[in-house]
C-alpha cells in the first residue's frame, strides 16, 4: 500500500487495508503494527474510561523517524482494538517537527496526555519543549501548549520523554536528558496539580558515567520499598554477555528517596530483553499490575527491516505484566493473550526420544516447552523455514543460552547470547508471529525478542541434543489474528 500524502488519504487508506486487508508472509497476526508508515515508542499507556490506551510514535506519510504523530488504538481485552487513529498532529509552533513520546495521566474525568514538542531551526538545532494534551471519553483530544519551557541550565536540548507518577499525593515527572558533559541523566519535576511544574532536581544514581543519553524513563513502585526506574541508555560499551545490541533498555532497583532525588542501594543496570529487537518500554499500572510494552525495533537500524520495500515498518510487543521476585523483574505475556488460542495442535508429557521433528503450517502460534537438560551438556531448538533457521541452544555446563539468526537470509542477523540458570530443566513459552518471535525462559526471568524475514511461508520445529532428549511436557496452539474495528 502506498503511503499517504494528506490526512485525508491517510483515513481512506486505513479504510480500505481493513477493508480488504493486506496478506504478505510477513504482516504479523497478534502485535500491533500500522497499514503503512513506521511505528515505534509505545506512549500513553493509560486504562480509561473502561479501555485500555495504547498511543504510540508513527510518522504515517512514510518509513522515516521524521514527521512523528501519536497514533492510538484502543482495546477492553488486548485480542479486539480499534482501528489506528491520529491523535496528536505535529502542527503547532511547539511541536512542529514531532509531537515525541510522553505518557498517560488520568485525572479529572480526563486522560492527560505529557509529551515532548520537538522544534527544528533552520540550521538543525533542536529545541525541547514539554507539553499537555487532554483526552475526553468522547476521544476529542485537546492540545494546551508548553507546560515546562526548555531543557534547565546545565544540559543539552536532549531532554524528553516526560513520564508521571505519583508518590504520597503529588505528581512527579521524570525525564530523560543529556548533561552538557554529554553524560545521560534524568530529572524529576513535580506538581500539586499535574498542571504547572518545578524542577525538584537530578536524579541521584551511582551511574556516573553510563552512556550519553537516557531516554524513556519510567519509575514505578513493585513492593512497599523498592522502586524501579526503568530507562534507555545510549552509548554504553558492547560486552560479550551484556549490551550487544546497539542500545539497551533495561533498569535498576532501589529505594527511591523521593525528598532528596535519589535512588539509593541501587542494583547492577539488568537489561529487559536479551533479544536483537527491543527498545523504549512504557509500563502503566492497572488493577495493581505493572504492564509493559515495548517497540520491536532499534533506533539507527532501519536497513535490518526489509518491510521498508513494502511500505510499513516495526511493530509494539505484546503486553507483558513485571513481577518482582528474586530480586529481579520476570516478565510474561498479559492473560489475556491466551484467548487467542484455537486449535491444540500437540499436548506431550514424559516423551523420550532421540531428536524431534514436526512440520507446522502455520507461523501463528504459541509453543509451550520443558526439556530436561540436567544430565545433557547441550540442547537445541531450532525453527526452521526450509533452508533457513533460527537456532536457540543451550550450555548446561556454562549456563549460557545462545540466539542465532545468522542463517536468515533477509533482514538482520547476528548472535545474542545470556547467562540462563536452568536447574534441572529448560523452560520457554515461545510467540511465533508471521516476523517476530518473543520467547520467554524460565517462567519469564529472561526474554528475547527478534523480527525474523523468511522468504517461505512453513515452519519446522526441531529439538536434540547430545543424548536421548526428554521432554517433560510440550504444547503447541495455533493463535488467531487480533481484529480491528
Amino acid at each position: 500500500m502506498p503511503n499517504p500524502k494528506s490526512y485525508q488519504e491517510i483515513n481512506q487508506n486505513l479504510n480500505n487495508y481493513y477493508s480488504n486487508k493486506e496478506t504478505s508472509i510477513w504482516r504479523n497476526n497478534f502485535h500491533i503494527e500500522m497499514p503503512f508508515g513506521l511505528i515505534n515508542d509505545p506512549n500513553g499507556l493509560s486504562y480509561y474510561d473502561n479501555k485500555f490506551y495504547i498511543f504510540y510514535q508513527w510518522n504515517p506519510f512514510g518509513c522515516e523517524h521524521k514527521t512523528k504523530h501519536w497514533g492510538l488504538v484502543t482495546t477492553t481485552n488486548f485480542t479486539n482494538f480499534t482501528k489506528p487513529q491520529i491523535s496528536l498532529k505535529p502542527q503547532d509552533w511547539f511541536d512542529r517537527n514531532g509531537c515525541y513520546s510522553g505518557c498517560g495521566l488520568v485525572k479529572d474525568n480526563e486522560l492527560k496526555l505529557y509529551y515532548t514538542g520537538n522544534v527544528k531551526g533552520p540550521n538543525g538545532e533542536r529545541e525541547s519543549y514539554q507539553c499537555l494534551a487532554t483526552c475526553n471519553k468522547d476521544g476529542v483530544i485537546e492540545k494546551h501548549g508548553v507546560i515546562i519551557d526548555k531543557q534547565p541550565n546545565g544540559y543539552t536540548a536532549h531532554f524528553r520523554d516526560p513520564y508521571v507518577f505519583i508518590e504520597d499525593n503529588t505528581y512527579y515527572m521524570i525525564l530523560g536528558v543529556q548533561s552538557e558533559d554529554l553524560k545521560g541523566r534524568a530529572l524529576i519535576y513535580e506538581s500539586t496539580d499535574s498542571v504547572k511544574w518545578g524542577l525538584l532536581g537530578e536524579l541521584k544514581t551511582d551511574m556516573k558515567d553510563f552512556g550519553y543519553m537516557w531516554e524513556c524513563p519510567n519509575i514505578i513502585r513493585i513492593s512497599k520499598d523498592k522502586h524501579a526506574f526503568i530507562f534507555s541508555p545510549q552509548g554504553l560499551e558492547k560486552e560479550e554477555l551484556k549490551n550487544q545490541n546497539l542500545y539497551q533498555s533495561g533498569y535498576v532497583i532501589g529505594e527511591l528517596d523521593i525528598k532528596s532525588v535519589e535512588l539509593k542501594n541501587h542494583s547492577r543496570f539488568k537489561e529487559l530483553d536479551m533479544g536483537f529487537d527491543f527498545y523504549a518500554p512504557q509500563i502503566f499500572n492497572h488493577n495493581g499490575k505493572n504492564i509493559m510494552i515495548g517497540w520491536i525495533g532499534m533506533p539507527d537500524r532501519d536497513s535490518e527491516y526489509p518491510t521498508y520495500e513494502h511500505g510499513w515498518m516495526y511493530s509494539l510487543t505484546m503486553p507483558r505484566v513485571l513481577e518482582y521476585k528474586n530480586n529481579v523483574l520476570y516478565q510474561n505475556p498479559i492473560n489475556e493473550i491466551r484467548n487467542l488460542r484455537e486449535t491444540q495442535l500437540i499436548d506431550i508429557k514424559g516423551l523420550t526420544l532421540n531428536n524431534y521433528n514436526l512440520a507446522l503450517e502455520s507461523r501463528s502460534v504459541e509453543i509451550m516447552i520443558s526439556i530436561e537438560v540436567e544430565n545433557v551438556e547441550f540442547t537445541e531448538v531450532k525453527f526452521k523455514f526450509n533452508d533457513e533457521y533460527i537456532s536457540i541452544t543451550y550450555d548446561n555446563k556454562r549456563q549460557l543460552c545462545t540466539v542465532d539468526r545468522s542463517n536468515m537470509n533477509i533482514g538482520g542477523k547476528g548472535i545474542r547470547k545470556f547467562k540462563l540458570n536452568s536447574l534441572k530443566e529448560l523452560k520457554m513459552n515461545v510467540f511465533i508471529d508471521n516476523s517476530v518471535m518473543e520467547i520467554y525462559y524460565q517462567d519469564g526471568l529472561e526474554v528475547t525478542t527478534l523480527t525474523y524475514y523468511p522468504k517461505s511461508e512453513g515452519l519446522e520445529l526441531q529439538i536434540r541434543n547430545d543424548s536421548k532428549i526428554t521432554i517433560n511436557e510440550l504444547n503447541m496452539w495455533n493463535l488467531r489474528s487480533v481484529k480491528y474495528e
